[in-house]
């Protein structure tokens, strides 16, 4: 259902960008997790909570503003409001496309197991509490988990993404090695 949807904005800044640029910001809270305790891979969690109902109804948006909110705090753009983020975002097209832009778009969806045991492994590897894993298994189970593959070693930009999409929330999980 909405990795149909999410093939219309992926790879089209056009398209991300005209969302972004006409989005009634809705009410949400936010939560993000860095796990990168060992150097070569890591990973990046932007979960949103939403009202409910309002990802069903609104999935463009919805998604738009969980990505700005990735790029807010992964660019410490946290001082600014919305409409400041955007209109930056909107007119540096060139350092942005890569939060959106994937270069060997590939997607399909993906079980719960799945994407859970990928969890776990990264936690593994870097050696994360397990309550702290535990806490984005409700943002997984009942979700359309989507996982977006990109170009192989990477360099500082995600090589996959897993999207989790419920009726109320969000939840993006870039995966990142680097180095080699």
């Amino acid at each position: 259902m909405y990795i149909d949807i999410l093939k219309k904005i992926v790879n089209n800044y056009e398209h991300y960008k005209n969302i972004a640029v006409n989005l009634e910001w809705a009410e949400f809270s936010s939560k993000y997790y860095e796990w990168f305790n060992n150097y070569h891979i890591g990973m990046f969690v932007t979960v949103c909570d939403f009202p409910e109902g309002y990802v069903k109804n609104n999935f463009e948006q919805a998604y738009v503003q969980t990505v700005l909110t990735y790029i807010a705090y992964a660019e410490e753009f946290k001082k600014y409001s919305s409409a400041e983020i955007i209109e930056y975002i909107a007119k540096n097209e060139v350092f942005y496309t890569d939060y959106i832009y994937h270069k060997d778009l590939r997607m399909k969806t993906v079980t719960e197991d799945y994407l859970i045991n990928e969890i776990w492994w990264h936690a593994f590897y870097n050696s994360v509490r397990e309550d702290k894993v535990n806490s984005l298994i409700p943002y997984i189970t009942g979700a359309e988990n989507i996982k977006i593959y990109d170009e192989l070693y990477g360099c500082y930009v995600g090589e996959h993404t897993f999207i989790s999409i419920k009726d109320n929330s969000i939840m993006i999980i870039d995966y990142v090695t680097w180095g080699y």
